[in-house]
């Protein structure tokens, strides 16, 4: 008999996962930068999901996070863009 197949979508929240892609397209032409509300509206993701996706790609090093004195900046990790240009 066949076993029950899991409904994962309420397991897995999406939106962090589709921001980490949305932050990894962007970063890839250019650097982004600007308060967190601002890059949340122009990636079109929630400042949370924007958060977890910022604290994700920052931890496993495939985004830079710069604080400036009001904005930040993320952008490609140095090695990263020799290879992306």
């Amino acid at each position: 008999m066949p076993t029950q197949l899991t409904d994962i979508s309420n397991q897995t929240p999406l939106g962090p996962v589709i921001a980490e892609g949305r932050v990894l397209d962007a970063v890839a032409g250019r650097d982004l930068a600007g308060t967190l509300d601002e890059i949340a509206d122009s990636l079109g993701v929630s400042y949370g999901e924007l958060r977890a996706a910022i604290d994700e790609l920052v931890s496993i090093g495939w985004v830079t996070l710069e604080l400036l004195a009001e904005r930040l900046v993320l952008s490609l990790p140095e090695d990263a863009r020799s290879v992306a240009s």
